[in-house]
């Protein structure tokens, strides 16, 4: 497969790929963490809720990498997070009370996560064409995930088999992480990785200007505002599946493993590869737009399960899912590029991040508050609305928003902005001769 992408990125994706053997525990450590707290720890909803705030809401630092990336060479923000996480994951070791600090530990290492993921779609511009990008980042995604799906599996075998030894296997993953920190570190740059500050400029005005610059890009606001609706979907829906199928479907501690954790990175090792070639032909918006429908259908298919106290609509939305975020994950990682100039695309990186952290983190315990009736942490008692799986209905409908949003601005687009620079060079050098 290497011999598809041009010789002068081979190296770097060659590295780039063994690193992501490693780095395919942060591809699965979110789900295997949920699955510890349901089935092995006895988690209430709120350890859970406050779990997905960190892993989502920790985005909100992402603006931080993009600061950092004008002092620091972004590669080496790549690997010191990850050596960081590795050792916070051996902490699970440490004797404690259960839930709370398991909670409080993991999310501790999603917010070193935000800063390796934003420097990491960084360094994919400044690696990879972008002719081959999106194929690039899907093969990458498909080394991690058959990473991630072999440690998925280990998980759900080694925690029906020695459940109190679960801290063992997270130092595993530590392990891991430090290998991978160690092989991004071979990659070769053929020029230093540190993104140039334009001015010298104090952090509350260089953050007036990074907002001055996003309003101004209407296309990047109005794609932005259509991530966001199904984005907060996926916010609300996504942690709750285990609960519901535990709850209401009465599902077994293997079924809530495999649909929770194996299935959705078994889904992705199918799939990353063929959505990235994908995306290398439609615009971000397209294929976002595709992605939604499929989430409509899972989410649809969730609270039909957990309504009728039913495990195969359940485990038919996962796969939905699942194959919805495959590509969802994609593009993600590489939307934002379509509509940066070279300049502003750790900027606009940042953004795209920062406002995955904002929803990321109301969006957990707005879902607690639909989802529950009341909720006891320590001495405060919280009432709900008490919608049970009803909530899913809640993420269907912003999904559907999210879809019209991104196929309406699909058919008004005018194309990348690497293509609109490129034509406008071309015409300058032709008025010129």
């Amino acid at each position: 497969m290497l011999y598809r992408f041009p010789a002068r990125c081979r190296p770097a994706l060659r590295f780039d790929a063994v690193s992501n053997i490693g780095n395919g525990v942060n591809l699965v450590l979110f789900p295997i963490a949920l699955v510890v707290l349901e089935t092995i720890l006895d988690a209430e909803v709120w350890h859970q809720a406050v779990l997905a705030s960190f892993f989502f809401g920790s985005c909100l630092f992402g603006l931080l990498v993009t600061r950092l990336g004008t002092v620091v060479p972004m590669r080496l923000l790549v690997i010191l997070p990850n050596c960081l996480m590795g050792l916070l994951l051996f902490g699970t070791l440490i004797p404690s009370d259960g839930a709370s600090w398991f909670t409080f530990l993991i999310g501790a290492t999603f917010l070193l996560k935000v800063f390796h993921q934003v420097a990491e779609m960084n360094m994919f511009r400044m690696l990879y064409p972008d002719t081959h990008r999106s194929a690039a980042v899907g093969l990458l995604r498909a080394v991690s995930a058959i990473s991630g799906l072999a440690m998925t599996i280990t998980s759900w075998w080694w925690f029906a088999l020695w459940p109190q030894w679960y801290a063992s296997l997270f130092c595993i993953m530590g392990l891991m992480l430090f290998s991978s920190a160690w092989y991004y570190s071979k990659i070769p740059v053929a020029r230093k990785s540190m993104f140039v500050r334009e001015d010298r400029a104090g952090l509350l005005t260089s953050f007036r200007n990074g907002c001055r610059i996003f309003f101004a890009d209407r296309r990047f606001v109005l794609y932005q505002f259509g991530f966001a609706l199904a984005g907060i979907a996926n916010h609300i829906g996504l942690y709750l599946v285990p609960r519901v199928m535990r709850e209401d479907a009465g599902a077994s501690d293997s079924t809530i493993r495999f649909v929770a954790a194996v299935m959705p990175v078994l889904l992705l090792v199918m799939t990353a590869p063929l959505w990235g070639r994908y995306m290398d032909k439609k615009s971000p918006m397209t294929a976002r737009g595709v992605f939604n429908v499929l989430q409509i259908f899972a989410f649809g298919f969730y609270a039909l399960g957990g309504v009728t106290g039913q495990i195969w609509p359940l485990f038919l939305g996962g796969a939905i899912h699942a194959l919805s975020n495959g590509g969802g994950a994609i593009n993600w990682l590489t939307g934002s590029m379509y509509f940066a100039k070279p300049e502003h695309a750790s900027l606009y990186n940042g953004i795209h991040v920062f406002l995955t952290g904002v929803r990321g983190f109301i969006g957990p315990p707005l879902a607690m508050f639909l989802f529950i009736e009341t909720e006891t942490i320590g001495s405060v008692t919280i009432t709900g609305l008490g919608m049970g799986p009803w909530v899913f209905l809640v993420s269907a409908v912003l999904s559907l928003l999210g879809a019209c949003v991104m196929f309406t601005q699909a058919k008004i687009d005018k194309g990348p902005i690497d293509d609109r620079i490129g034509g406008q060079k071309t015409a300058n050098d032709r008025s010129a001769g």
